[in-house]
């Protein structure tokens, strides 16, 4: 996805399904708007926590797919002791399209080790193709408390002749509960239907308006297959901070950690997504490989 550099010029070093935020968009609570300082000279990434220990499993499900098929699969696991994560990673073999998991606060009835489903937004993460060990800020944690139920959502892609089957999922580092003083959590932004033209160039940009205070620590840009750019902006007063500015290649989705950006209610996100439709077809919004989507995906606390 291009250089590191071009898409982490953010300035100073987030529910099940997020809430709607205008008739067009999705914004979860909590989720916030922009900076008030500068980004590192070298463009590098903020200082991270160092989690102790080896990646260990949080929730994974065996899947099977045949030849040109796609779809979602859904399984659950209930947590006995709470957890406290410092760095989080999908597993992701070939055919996993994204990865989402939420948390259910009161579950019913028993775990489910994996099953057909629909989509799903995320409340604690998510991942898309290429997505690599996404490291918090020293202090900051993701934290799933004993008794809540982890809900992994799978959308599975096989685009080859062959039958494709795979285990994927989720594996953490775990923290000391003592080294966690702010809780991440994630909220997706973006439109939730639109057409892009055929045999033509198209860009759109969603605006979303955070509600409250917060600060954004990583960002998951997602499109489909026709995406060429992606642009996520803060605005406050005349003011812009961005995110993220960079080409789009849909097997480089990767959820990265940004200079910490600090944003107050009414600041607004701007999510600009540019796609090449070389088809004679409109294509329209969905979640099918073969359509497209337009989100910013924030991780905040």
């Amino acid at each position: 996805m291009g250089t590191r550099c071009a898409r982490l010029i953010a300035a100073a070093a987030a529910a099940l399904l997020a809430a709607a935020c205008g008739s067009d968009g999705m914004e979860a609570p909590g989720a916030a708007g922009p900076p008030d300082a500068g980004s590192p000279p070298d463009g590098s990434a903020p200082d991270s926590g160092t989690p102790p220990g080896e990646l260990v499993p949080l929730i994974t499900a065996e899947w099977s797919l045949d030849a040109g098929q796609e779809g979602y699969l859904c399984a659950t696991k209930t947590v006995t002791e709470s957890l406290y994560i410092g760095a989080i990673r999908p597993v992701s073999p070939p055919g996993t399209h994204h990865t989402t998991t939420s948390l259910i606060v009161s579950p019913a009835g028993p775990d489910d080790p994996g099953s057909p489903c629909g989509p799903n937004f995320g409340n604690f993460y998510a991942s898309g193709v290429g997505t690599g060990e996404l490291v918090l800020p020293a202090g900051v944690g993701l934290v799933a408390p004993a008794g809540q139920r982890l809900y992994l959502n799978l959308h599975i892609f096989n685009a080859g002749s062959d039958v494709l089957t795979g285990t994927s999922g989720v594996e953490v580092r775990l923290l000391e509960p003592s080294e966690v003083e702010h809780e991440a959590s994630v909220s997706f932004y973006g439109p939730l239907s639109f057409e892009i033209p055929p045999a033509a160039e198209h860009s759109i940009t969603h605006q979303a308006t955070f509600g409250e205070a917060r600060t954004l620590i990583a960002i998951f840009p997602h499109m489909h297959q026709l995406g060429t750019h992606f642009t996520a902006e803060v605005a406050r007063g005349g003011e812009l901070t961005t995110l993220w500015d960079d080409d789009f290649q849909f097997d480089s989705q990767e959820f990265a950690a940004i200079p910490p950006v600090t944003v107050q209610p009414g600041d607004v996100l701007n999510t600009t997504c540019t796609w090449v439709n070389p088809t004679g077809q409109p294509i329209h919004w969905g979640d099918s490989s073969t359509q497209e989507m337009c989100f910013t995906t924030l991780m905040s606390y």
